[in-house]
């Protein structure tokens, strides 16, 4: 029996949560796109556990939440849609597949294989479409029979998708806002339109020139951004014109509008730069809420506190919309406000759900821990506090209850929409550790880090990867940094001081940091904690963290970890073939030994990360700055810019400012020795393959028996043979006998089940596939493998053996050795609460069962007066 909630006297009691062991736990960050759906019978609430890689299915009754049962789906499942009553979709973003779910035995019963990073997925016009984030596509599968069909979208990275059952919606996440760069030799050159300037002057937006600092008189030349007009201008923010200098055009598509029937696509434009949700109207219309950057005025002191807008918009089928402000309280005339204000503010919106009738929407803050409400135009009419990192919302078809997904607490919070209040919250299990939940909210934070509440870190290193835009943080009345780093070995120290006017620089990552220090692009800050200033200079804080919370923000940033490279084979080789025409292998060697620069290039960008660490001074790059060595596990996602092409998905490159439009054009670079352009193809090949510290072959799935028109990319074998290697682990789930089961593969070749005292060989293991007993395998990382496939709390007891035993392995609180007769809500005494549970549940049982039904004492599926008197025999209060 299951220990998780239990229903008495209308209220719902939750188990308590434990922490899992913090040295198993992978923590990829991924984003949530539709977390939660509602059956069409409205019965059964799904929410995705990404944390915990499953699906939670849940009863609905009004205000109340009960267990139905937890189904184990792929790597960090973000998205789930009910297909029917019986039938869920789960979107697996580190597993690259779509688990099928039947809700009825709770077992998944079909995999797809969309491609890399998955996000959403609808039904409509008889076809279900899945969004492929990393490959710019949209996947539609016919249904029966799941022919695919490929849409390719002039975008970068598609995530959200809605319909209104004749269009398919498709946010792009990574849209852009008309922001390019001009490189530092263009700006510098005789097409400046600034006589006798090779830099633009300072401008506040006001007109008024800051005077440079003292000590800081001779700024470098430096690349400029410029954003276009409606007119089709480029501007600088003094709105001098650089059109002439600009030979590339972008497009700025925000949603692709896909119709569902011909699968033609057209674009809505012009809204923001990160397009993060969509809700559908019941007129027809879909808005969609995001923010949007203002990374073309320049300096920090210009920018302070609200360098970034929290939007929405309402487009129809023709792509039409405006987007407006969510946070009407805000002037923007000051950086910093008075608490009360920064708690009005909504930031990272992250869902919306709109009423019945279209005259309310609620919409999600993931950094601003709540829902804010607004009316059919998009006007502010109340907010509501929720739990920490609310996603996603479904509404019930009344548009009475709201459900929201609070990702970063693992809960649900149920909204009363006629009350506009929290009603209740519920907890699932949720393995994150401490160190990542304790210090994540210093990424997020909107309320807690910023002078409006409407920012965080997270506004620009968006889930804690970048926004793919280039921002100038410059202070013009900033001080000179004295150099204090490595400059080309200390062979040639020669680099620079630091001058505040440092020009464009793109956004970086912080997964996978930790280690790779000194930061920033010129390498001017020793370590993140010296990056604590930010939270005053330019999130506008009225204070920074303390030594103590910056100690928490470290902690979590290191245990943020880079995706698997999607280009690279299941067993973490190169491939043998890229779709540049290059050789990863043959780019590899020159890499390693090709002495392309007069030395190798693994000297300075050494292995796994790509950087050792240290400068390169300004002469030998030939810049006008020293910059560090970067790190190059993120390469391949940097594509998307070119020079000429009028049809751009990003303004920004490659390099320090994004000013190099491709991997190709930077190892043009005239210090390079290659021997003839087919070896830069293959040095961009390995590139665009670097590993990362995940695996190339986490997350892979396969099942048993193969499911028709699947297009399994390995098979099960494939999995076992790259697991044998023992640097990936394998785990296998699915229902044998009407029981959930699971199992991993232990160093012996055996797989150890979640009995303890039971192994089975491998064609003991196959023999219990077949339908209805549909046996899903997963590429895990080994450290993870024995918690994933068999101790879910990592209590020392096996997953069934806890079931066997009455106590719940979700719970590490709750073991075999505690196991009370009688205890149906968990708390460790059996009494009221119990007695009334067991009437509430009186001849039903929900199906399938056990574990579903925490009030069967006696596990015969149906709550009757054997278990009344187990309640009653064991009475403690």
């Amino acid at each position: 029996m299951q220990r998780v909630v239990a229903v008495a006297a209308g209220l719902l009691v939750t188990t308590s949560l434990a922490v899992g062991g913090a040295d198993t736990f992978v923590n990829w960050e991924s984003p949530h796109g539709t977390p939660l759906d509602l059956t069409p019978d409205g019965s059964t609430l799904l929410a995705v556990n990404t944390a915990d890689n499953r699906l939670e299915v849940l009863s609905v009754s009004g205000s109340s939440l009960a267990s139905i049962g937890s189904v184990p789906v792929g790597l960090d499942p973000v998205s789930v849609r009910a297909r029917s009553d019986d039938e869920a979709w789960v979107v697996n973003h580190v597993s690259d597949t779509v688990s099928i779910v039947d809700l009825t035995t709770l077992n998944v019963v079909h995999t797809l294989y969309p491609g890399d990073e998955p996000v959403d997925v609808v039904f409509a016009a008889g076809r279900a479409f899945v969004s492929v984030s990393q490959l710019n596509q949209v996947v539609a599968y016919d249904l029966p029979g799941f022919a695919a069909t490929v849409i390719e979208i002039e975008g970068e990275d598609p995530r959200t998708l809605a319909t209104d059952g004749t269009s398919v919606y498709a946010a792009i996440f990574e849209s852009g806002n008309d922001t390019t760069i001009l490189a530092q030799t263009v700006v510098s050159s005789n097409i400046n339109p600034y006589p006798g300037d090779a830099n633009p002057p300072p401008n506040d937006g006001t007109g008024f020139t800051p005077p440079i600092g003292a000590g800081a008189a001779d700024p470098p030349e430096v690349s400029l951004i410029v954003k276009k007009d409606p007119a089709g201008d480029w501007l600088d923010d003094n709105a001098t014109d650089w059109s002439s200098a600009v030979s590339w055009d972008l497009h700025d598509h925000d949603v692709a509008i896909i119709n569902a029937s011909s699968l033609a696509v057209s674009y809505a434009t012009g809204l923001m730069n990160l397009n993060m949700a969509m809700g559908v109207r019941s007129d027809g219309g879909v808005t969609v809420v995001g923010t949007d950057a203002i990374n073309e005025i320049r300096f920090e002191p210009n920018v302070k506190g609200i360098f970034v807008r929290v939007m929405g918009a309402t487009i129809t089928g023709s792509g039409a919309g405006t987007a407006i402000d969510l946070n009407p309280h805000l002037d923007y005339s000051t950086p910093t406000a008075d608490q009360s204000v920064r708690d009005q503010s909504i930031g990272d919106p992250r869902g919306i759900a709109w009423t019945p009738g279209d005259n309310q929407a609620l919409i999600t803050g993931m950094g601003s821990n709540n829902v804010v409400v607004v009316d059919g135009a998009l006007g502010r009419t109340g907010l509501i506090e929720v739990g920490e990192g609310p996603t996603g919302i479904v509404m019930d078809a009344n548009g009475d209850w709201a459900y929201v997904s609070n990702k970063f607490e693992g809960s649900i919070s149920i909204i009363d929409v006629n009350g506009l209040s929290e009603s209740s919250r519920v907890s699932y299990y949720d393995p994150t550790p401490a160190e990542i939940s304790g210090g994540r909210p210093f990424l997020y934070d909107t309320h807690r880090t910023s002078g409006l509440g409407q920012s965080s870190c997270a506004s620009c290193h968006i889930d804690g990867r970048m926004d793919q835009v280039a921002w100038d943080l410059g202070d013009p009345q900033g001080e000179v940094k004295p150099f204090n780093q490595i400059c080309n070995g200390n062979i040639f120290p020669n680099c620079e001081d630091w001058h505040p006017m440092k020009g464009p620089m793109t956004t970086q990552t912080l997964i996978g940091i930790i280690g790779t220090e000194p930061f920033h692009w010129r390498g001017d800050r020793e370590d993140l904690a010296a990056f604590n200033g930010a939270f005053e200079s330019l999130l506008g804080d009225d204070t920074q963290l303390t030594s103590g919370e910056m100690d928490q923000f470290v902690a979590f940033v290191s245990r943020l970890t880079t995706m698997p490279n999607p280009f690279r084979d299941l067993n973490n080789t190169l491939p043998a073939s890229f779709s540049n025409g290059g050789n990863a292998q043959t780019g590899e060697d020159l890499f390693l030994t090709g002495g392309l620069d007069g030395v190798n290039c693994v000297t300075c960008h050494a292995l796994p990360t790509g950087t050792n660490g240290q400068l390169t001074s300004a002469n030998l790059l030939q810049e006008t700055q020293s910059i560090k060595i970067p790190q190059l596990r993120n390469m391949h996602e940097k594509t998307g810019f070119e020079d000429g092409d009028m049809s751009n998905n990003r303004g920004f490159g490659f390099i320090h400012d994004g000013s190099v439009h491709t991997m190709f054009d930077f190892l043009n670079f005239g210090g390079f020795q290659f021997a003839n352009d087919q070896e830069r193809l293959d040095v961009e090949a390995f590139m665009m393959s670097f590993s990362t510290d995940t695996h190339a072959g986490v997350g892979a799935q396969a099942m048993l028996p193969e499911p028709a028109g699947a297009g399994q990319p390995a098979t099960v074998s494939e999995l076992i043979a790259a697991a044998a290697e023992a640097e990936v682990g394998l785990v296998v789930k699915g229902v044998v006998s009407g029981e959930q089961r699971g199992y991993y593969l232990d160093g012996n070749g055996q797989y150890q089940s979640d009995r303890a005292a039971e192994t089975l060989n491998e064609s003991s293991l196959f023999a219990l596939a077949g339908p209805g007993s549909e046996l899903t395998f997963t590429l895990v990382p080994a450290i993870s493998a024995q918690r994933i496939g068999v101790d879910r709390d990592e209590d020392t007891f096996f997953d069934r053996d806890e079931l066997d035993a009455g106590s719940d392995p979700a719970d590490p609180g709750s073991t075999p050795d505690n196991v009370v007769p009688g205890d149906v809500d968990g708390d460790g005494i059996v009494g009221i609460t119990d007695f009334l549970a067991v009437l509430g549940n009186w001849g039903s049982c929900p199906q399938p069962c056990p574990p579903s039904c925490p009030a069967d004492q006696d596990d015969d599926c149906e709550v009757g007066i054997n278990d009344f008197l187990i309640v009653l025999g064991n009475w403690t209060s």
